[in-house]
């Protein structure tokens, strides 16, 4: 009596026209919708018979296996996007690290060039101070050689003319001698003539001072006495002026 039967025209149920599926009521076809966006549904005079409990059990394991189903898929799917980031991570790690690498590498071979650069540009700094001393050295040899040979010439130019006449030798007529005395005395000084004899000296000397002595050049040290008592100032190389010291 209350039960539709089919082939009856009042609607009994709703039908998804995109996959065949009877659903309950319209609850049912808005769940449906959501879950599988189908959007084609109509009404149908099917009768949908209340689930009894064996099918209840069954579809709620089933139902329970699909959820499982699905949290597993999403899982997995989850696990892979894990591994896939991962592996992003590690490949953008791993780049890092050479893209580091690199650098340090590049780092290190432009230090190198530097300091082979520094080191090649103060061996030329070097090179260019030694070749200024050689050049140096050469222009000094060179100036010294053109003043030997300037010398040389002018020598040779005036050579005959000074051997063809020599210069003439000043003659002294006087003599300063300077007679040291011992004990702090004060030096005697006097004028002779250069044609004095050594005697001449002597007797002087006497004048000025009391007991016996001789008299004895400085350089060489040396006594004049005897056979040079008879010689000249001149003959001594007493002239122009010479020094006597007086000893006992």
């Amino acid at each position: 009596g209350d039960v539709i039967q089919d082939g009856e025209q009042t609607p009994q149920s709703l039908i998804c026209q995109d996959c065949q599926m009877l659903l309950r009521n319209a609850e049912a076809a808005q769940r449906h919708a959501l879950r599988t966006e189908h959007v084609n549904f109509a009404e149908s005079t099917t009768v949908i018979k209340p689930l009894t409990e064996e099918e209840k059990r069954i579809q709620l394991a089933a139902l329970r296996d699909r959820l499982a189903e699905r949290r597993a898929a999403k899982a997995q799917v989850e696990k892979e996007e894990q591994k896939s980031a991962e592996k992003i991570r590690r490949k953008a790690g791993q780049d890092l690290t050479e893209a580091k690498a690199r650098l340090e590498e590049k780092e290190m071979k432009q230090r190198i060039a530097a300091k082979k650069k520094e080191k090649e540009d103060e061996q030329k700094a070097r090179a260019q101070i030694k070749a200024q001393i050689e050049a140096d050295k050469a222009d000094r040899l060179r100036k010294k050689q053109e003043a030997v040979n300037v010398a040389a010439a002018a020598n040779a130019a005036t050579g005959p003319a000074a051997s063809s006449a020599p210069a003439s030798a000043k003659v002294y007529t006087e003599t300063r001698l300077q007679i040291r005395q011992p004990e702090g005395q004060q030096p005697i000084v006097h004028t002779f003539q250069a044609s004095d004899k050594l005697s001449a000296v002597y007797e002087f000397v006497r004048g000025q001072r009391q007991g016996n002595f001789r008299l004895m050049t400085t350089f060489p040290r040396r006594v004049l006495d005897g056979d040079d008592l008879e010689k000249s100032l001149s003959e001594l190389q007493l002239v122009p002026s010479g020094v006597l010291v007086v000893t006992n």
